[in-house]
């Protein structure tokens, strides 16, 4: 083919992607308002005295039915199915949605939200209280979605007739400087990370998984290898991509990751390791050996049993490793205990706090924006306190203060969003959120990591950072992202212009 040919081909395809995307940010847009006009209504019509037990299984429904839309529509942005995105609207879905999932398909656990006390001292959630819940997630999901189809680019499909020039010399120096910077920090931040987790399975083991955090054994550890261990799987990230996944160094980055993993979930820890090995498994996908479909079936059989493992030693965390017995181990591989079922409902008890805010009053934050707090404390809450601006963590405030309970509550985005901004506009505020996020972490078929090494990093460190607001809070995840960000891609573009500074003065 001829270039003038294929630039006609390349102009034309460009043309139906763009046709595409408008056609569905119309569709989404049109969806986003007719979902908000209905969420309004529902607000004054929706009575507390009511049964509303149908109403309840039909938004559990629907929220299957978005979950499969927001899927189709970013496949046809992206010709992607499996990508940081979706990533992320996964565990968006089920932490905030995870229980109402599965209502769908009419699996239901004693201790379901609507069975038991939301918290201690609290009510059961009636149906009214769940619908509301239901609604107002269903609607802040899709307008976050309508942010990111806004934010969508063009897929970009180079012609074949002729190859744009690249600059080999910088590219392979760009992968070196990945390499070595994460090879760097990680002779300080690798060991010190397996050393506190290899602590924290000691202690939970003696005294159970509360005690890291609600005892006089808790880690309050606030030194610069506290802040550096953000930098653990942004290393680890690193080496793959930097040395183009070399099988010494998979195998190695493999084996740390395996065994900081296995002091996590001896430990008793549910959460931050399932964000890192879907991560991997894309970082993989995208940068090493594309998964088809039979070998992504054999890896999901695979992954599910090691996953029920996984969550019948998670489900003992309370205990304490000595204080385990055959009687509550059996427990923990009962059915209702399996990854078909308990992640499900653990993901999505963070549905609670939205309920309580919407039952009990959302206007009661006492302190400013908790978004602009959370951009002023990025850094260092010192900058909060230089300005005299009242100041509270989330978690602590709405656990000891709002709820007076002595263990963490959980928080989730949609309901920091609802504590700012009250319910009619919380929902148009996640546009904006979407947009952003779907922004820093968007990518498509054609990104080819050897050429912008750089922007996979960025992308894969950062969905890493952000993923766990979805059942947070910024103003610790903004913390996060900047030293295990930020930080680390400053000192790998540092390292860069030295290393490119050595060379040439070398070559001199």
């Amino acid at each position: 083919m001829t270039y003038v040919g294929a630039m006609m081909q390349y102009q034309k395809v460009l043309k139906t992607n763009l046709k595409t995307n408008i056609g569905i940010g119309l569709i989404t847009l049109f969806l986003s308002i007719l979902g908000y006009i209905l969420y309004v209504f529902m607000l004054f019509l929706i009575s507390a005295n009511k049964d509303y037990n149908s109403l309840v299984f039909l938004f559990s429904w629907l929220g299957v039915f978005l979950a499969a839309y927001i899927v189709i529509t970013w496949y046809k942005i992206t010709g992607y199915i499996f990508s940081p995105y979706i990533i992320f609207m996964l565990f968006f879905l089920l932490f905030n949605y995870g229980q109402s999932l599965m209502w769908a398909f009419g699996v239901h656990i004693p201790t379901e939200i609507g069975q038991t006390p939301l918290f201690v001292g609290f009510d059961v959630a009636s149906d009214a209280d769940i619908i509301k819940a239901q609604a107002l997630t269903l609607i802040s999901i899709l307008m976050f979605h309508l942010g990111a189809v806004i934010s969508s680019k063009k897929i970009k499909i180079r012609p074949r007739g002729r190859k744009p020039s690249v600059d080999e010399n910088n590219k392979s120096a760009i992968l070196k400087s990945i390499y070595y910077s994460s090879l760097l920090l990680g002779l300080i931040i690798i060991p010190n990370t397996l050393f506190q987790a290899y602590s924290d399975f000691q202690t939970a083991m003696v005294h159970g998984y509360k005690s890291l955090y609600y005892s006089e054994f808790a880690n309050t550890d606030a030194t610069i290898f506290a802040l550096l261990r953000r930098m653990f799987f942004p290393c680890l990230v690193g080496l793959l991509i930097g040395s183009r996944y070399n099988k010494k160094v998979k195998i190695s980055v493999y084996i740390i990751f395996s065994i900081y993993l296995m002091l996590n979930l001896l430990s008793g820890d549910r959460g931050s390791w399932l964000y890192k090995i879907f991560i991997l498994i894309w970082l993989s996908h995208a940068c090493y050996k594309p998964i088809k479909f039979r070998g992504g079936f054999k890896y999901s059989l695979f992954a599910t049993l090691v996953l029920y493992i996984t969550y019948a030693i998670v489900s003992l965390r309370d205990i304490g490793l000595s204080n385990i017995t055959i009687s509550n181990l059996t427990e923990s591989l009962s059915f209702e205990n399996s990854v078909f079922i308990k992640p499900f409902f653990e993901m999505g008890v963070s549905m609670s706090p939205t309920i309580i805010l919407q039952k009990y009053g959302w206007d009661v934050w006492p302190y400013a924006n908790t978004y602009v707090l959370a951009v002023l404390g990025m850094v260092t809450n010192k900058v909060i306190y230089a300005l005299d601006i009242p100041f509270s963590i989330i978690s602590s405030w709405f656990s000891q203060d709002y709820l007076g309970i002595s263990y963490g509550a959980g928080f989730s985005i949609i309901a920091e969003a609802l504590l700012n901004f009250g319910p009619l506009i919380a929902p148009l505020f996640m546009i904006l959120l979407g947009y952003v996020i779907s922004s820093l972490i968007f990518v498509d078929k054609n990104l080819n990591y050897k050429k912008r090494p750089l922007r996979l990093l960025f992308v894969v460190t950062t969905l890493h950072a952000i993923t766990p607001v979805t059942r947070n809070y910024f103003q610790l995840l903004l913390k996060d992202w900047f030293y295990g960000v930020v930080l680390f891609l400053i000192f790998i573009i540092l390292f860069k212009k030295i290393f490119l500074n050595q060379k040439h003065t070398s070559m001199s």
